[in-house]
């Protein structure tokens, strides 16, 4: 669990020193830069509460954490790349950050009970 615990935590401080440098790209990259730095935001908020107390909270959860910190951290590297991206594959990207917005409501919302 510990190891585990340790994990997020650096996946998470990552995530947090790199939100800033998600900033500007291709035009057609904008819509999903927007989306990711909305999704990542409200996505570091749970993980802020989770790492204060992280023995509070199932394996499971933090398993889910863990997942979803390393796809948003590729999603960034795609993001800030210099590489055109298909716009298939950005509708996809901004479809998925749609999906994870809903998880962490419904996150934040067990969380405050």
């Amino acid at each position: 669990m510990k190891k585990t615990m340790k994990k997020l935590m650096v996946l998470i401080m990552t995530m947090m020193m790199g939100m800033s440098l998600v900033a500007c790209g291709g035009a057609d990259k904008q819509p999903a830069i927007d989306a990711f730095n909305k999704t990542s935001t409200s996505f570091n908020e749970v993980a802020n509460i989770i790492n204060e107390n992280p023995q509070a909270y199932d394996q499971d959860l933090v398993d889910t954490m863990v997942d979803m910190a390393g796809v948003l951290n590729e999603h960034k590297q795609i993001l800030e790349s210099d590489d055109a991206v298909e716009e298939e594959k950005l509708q996809e990207m901004i479809d998925w950050y749609g999906t994870v917005d809903e998880w962490v409501a419904q996150v934040k919302e067990e969380i405050s009970k």
